[in-house]
């Protein structure tokens, strides 16, 4: 997934508040709040809900233009990347960029099949494309033929 928007706000408030942020998940995760020079490759544990838990590895971090991650749980990768292009003193061109990878065969199988009816859902106008995919031609015919009768009466 990649996200590229302009942002009314200086590149140097916006890796401030993103900082602040990793800054805070660090101290409500560890109960310690390390040195912003000393983030670049800091690794900490996380708890995301009941049963979930995962490692979180800052993977770069360069002042004030990037921002990169990585978030492992025992069934999933994630990469996450922030970029932040000082367009003038009061605009910023930020990218987003997150890549998944997923831990086994299985749960890519179902990271894959979530991920499709997602797209699906989203686009409702192909609907009725993947509906006469999966249901069989004669009872999309028997169903026009219904309708027909119907608006008939």
């Amino acid at each position: 997934m990649r996200i590229d928007k302009i942002v009314d706000a200086p590149r140097e408030f916006i890796f401030e508040k993103i900082v602040d942020s990793c800054l805070f998940d660090i101290e409500k995760n560890t109960g310690k709040r390390p040195k912003v020079r000393s983030l670049n490759g800091y690794e900490y544990n996380k708890s995301f809900g009941k049963n979930q838990r995962g490692t979180i590895k800052i993977t770069e971090l360069t002042e004030p233009s990037i921002y990169a991650f990585t978030t492992k749980t025992n069934r999933n990768t994630f990469s996450t990347r922030w970029e932040l292009h000082k367009i003038d003193d009061r605009s910023t061109q930020v990218i987003i960029e997150e890549n998944q990878s997923s831990n086994g065969f299985i749960q890519m199988v179902n990271d894959k099949a979530v991920g499709f009816f997602l797209v699906v859902s989203r686009n409702v106008k192909w609907l009725p494309y993947w509906i006469m995919l999966i249901v069989p031609t004669t009872e999309v015919e028997r169903t026009n033929q219904r309708r027909e009768k119907c608006d008939e009466n």
